[in-house]
C-alpha cells in the first residue's frame, strides 16, 4: 500500500500546465525515469528495492499522475529484472536495461516514436532533459509528476452517535421487529 502523500500544493501548476497538454488531449506517451524518481520521493525510496519499484507502479497506477488512463506509461529502470519477484501484471509498462544504461533506452524510446512530441519524460536528470528537449519532446520534473497523481480518497470517519440516537435506533428496531 501506498504511504500518504504530502506534496505541497505550492510545487506549482498541474503537469498538464507545465507540459502543455490538457488530459482530455491526443494521447502522450510517457517515460519515466524509475530510479530518479524513486530517489526523490521519501515516501517511495524506503523498503528493498523490489518494494519501492511496486511503490512507484502502485503510484503511478492508483493517482494516474499521467492525467489520464488514456495517457500510455513506460517505467525504466536500471539494470536486470528481479528474477525473485513476479512481473508486473498493471497497466505501465516496465522496462529494465540489462547490459546498458537506462538513460540510453529512454533515449531509444523517444527516439523510436513516430512522433516524438507525444512523448513526456519525466526526470530530474539534465543531460536526460537537455536531449529530450533536443528531440521535441517534453520534460516534465520529478516533483511535478509527484504532485499530479491525484490524491486517494482517505476514508470517511463515522461520525459520533449519541446514546440518545443509539436508544431510539434500538426501540425502531425492537418495534419493527415486533420483540417487544
Amino acid at each position: 500500500m501506498i504511504e500518504a502523500w504530502s506534496i505541497p500544493a505550492s510545487l506549482g501548476p498541474p503537469f498538464w500546465a507545465v507540459v502543455g497538454r490538457a488530459p482530455g488531449d491526443l494521447m502522450a506517451q510517457f517515460v519515466v525515469d524509475g530510479y530518479n524518481v524513486i530517489c526523490q520521493s521519501e515516501a517511495l525510496s524506503s523498503g528493498l528495492l523490489r518494494e519501492r519499484r511496486e511503490k512507484l507502479l502502485r503510484f503511478i497506477e492508483d493517482r494516474q499522475p499521467q492525467g489520464s488512463r488514456s495517457h500510455s506509461v513506460t517505467v525504466v529502470f536500471d539494470g536486470q529484472a528481479d528474477v525473485s519477484s513476479p512481473p508486473w501484471t498493471g497497466t505501465t509498462r516496465v522496462l529494465f536495461s540489462p547490459g546498458k544504461d537506462a538513460d540510453k533506452l529512454i533515449k531509444d524510446l523517444v527516439d523510436d516514436l513516430a512522433n516524438p512530441r507525444e512523448a513526456v519524460v519525466v526526470t530530474d536528470d539534465r543531460a536526460i532533459q537537455r536531449w529530450v528537449r533536443g528531440v521535441g519532446a517534453q520534460v516534465l520534473g520529478v516533483q511535478s509528476f509527484l504532485a499530479a497523481g491525484t490524491p486517494a480518497v482517505q476514508p470517511r470517519k463515522a461520525d459520533k452517535i449519541s446514546r440518545d440516537d443509539i436508544d431510539a435506533i434500538n426501540r425502531e428496531l425492537w418495534n419493527l421487529w415486533k420483540l417487544k
